[in-house]
């Protein structure tokens, strides 16, 4: 398949949007449940870094529509074309970015040292993660009801475990830290819910889009699916090492523990970028085989 620059610059955006989004929802996420256990000065740089993310997101989002209006005619001005930046507003692209920006907006009521209102961002959050639901490959499915809410489930789960990267990375720069020893075992508990709901809706969701295992290989759309599980595969491993070995010498407070776990940390991010980088391609480039 030959790739044009608007295709290059569809799955660029698009994976900057993903890391933002998720990085924005998994920031509140995290704040939430691992908030009241954190020392002041980590809980405002976890802040300015999910700030950082909403704005992020937000912007990207509707760089996104200008994109979509320039790949549309084939011509840069295209992104300036009312008529068709209007169309791609009205739409369910519009609809999904509408969504996702209300959500970031809403999600910035975690960024106020009140937390009275912190329900309000959790909400916020859930609907910015899940706003990818609303366009793709599962409206177009034939259980698309079930498949938008598997898709809902997985977007959800993804920005739960991949969102909390950036913060662990951040409480982890300081070996003689008790917080992220607390941090790491409350985020693995709850994680092994989340990346088996994670797992479950991503399996189940494969067998309402494809028609047969074997187009997991002998389709564009499965053998890039396939690079994606081998990927995950790789970032489970870690996450387990990271559960089962590290996380215990945390809490004997082992500084070579926490140097150990930083540098993983490090290592999932940059596995973490490449998935979300493999999903932008097969979800802008391609579709799920067409059933036999």
């Amino acid at each position: 398949m030959t790739l044009d620059p608007w295709d290059g610059g569809m799955v660029l955006v698009k994976t900057i949007l993903y890391a933002a989004t998720f990085g924005a929802a998994g920031g509140v996420f995290f704040l939430g449940y691992c908030g009241r256990q954190l020392p002041v000065l980590d809980y405002r740089r976890i802040q300015r870094l999910t700030g950082a993310f909403i704005l992020s997101g937000i912007a990207v989002s509707g760089a996104r529509i200008l994109l979509l209006a320039g790949s549309m005619s084939g011509d840069a001005s295209g992104m300036i074309d009312p008529s068709l930046t209007r169309m791609i507003v009205q739409g369910p692209e519009g609809a999904a970015a509408g969504i996702r920006m209300a959500g970031l907006g809403l999600a910035a009521f975690a960024l106020s040292k009140d937390r009275r209102f912190f329900a309000v961002a959790i909400i916020g959050a859930s609907l910015a993660a899940t706003s990818f639901a609303w366009v793709g490959h599962a409206r177009a499915a034939a259980l698309r009801a079930p498949a938008t809410v598997l898709v809902g489930v997985h977007l959800l789960s993804a920005a739960f475990w991949l969102g909390a990267l950036m913060p662990l990375h951040i409480l982890a720069r300081d070996p003689q830290s008790t917080a992220i020893a607390a941090a790491a075992a409350r985020f693995g508990r709850m994680a092994v819910i989340v990346v088996g709901l994670l797992l479950t809706a991503g399996i189940i969701l494969l067998w309402i889009l494809l028609d047969t295992p074997s187009q997991l290989w002998m389709s564009g759309y499965g053998r890039l699916v396939m690079i994606k599980m081998g990927l995950v595969a790789v970032l489970l491993s870690l996450a387990a090492l990271n559960k089962w070995r590290l996380t215990p010498r945390l809490r004997d407070r082992d500084a070579r523990a926490v140097r150990w776990l930083r540098r993983s940390i490090t290592a999932e991010l940059l596995l973490a970028g490449l998935i979300l980088a493999v999903t932008a391609a097969f979800t802008t480039l391609m579709g799920p085989p067409a059933p036999q």
